[in-house]
């Protein structure tokens, strides 16, 4: 996915297997594989970008497990 994406622009959970075994584990417990989820923001560092979804907004997830949708 766009780590710079915008507060509106859609994602779809399609990696579920990226990022640690933790990240897995939150991840499957707040997204279902292939369903489509709207961008709150986005925090980008120097090796991680954390994404905020509108449907889940006190989560934050790896990007690597969104494709642009």
């Amino acid at each position: 996915m766009n780590i710079y994406a915008r507060k509106g622009d859609k994602v779809v959970f399609s990696n579920p297997d990226a990022g640690y075994n933790p990240e897995q584990k939150r991840a499957r417990e707040h997204l279902k594989i292939g369903k489509v989820y709207t961008v709150e923001r986005t925090i980008v560092s120097d090796w991680r970008t954390t994404v905020i979804l509108q449907e889940v907004p006190d989560t934050g997830f790896n990007s690597s497990f969104f494709d642009d949708a």
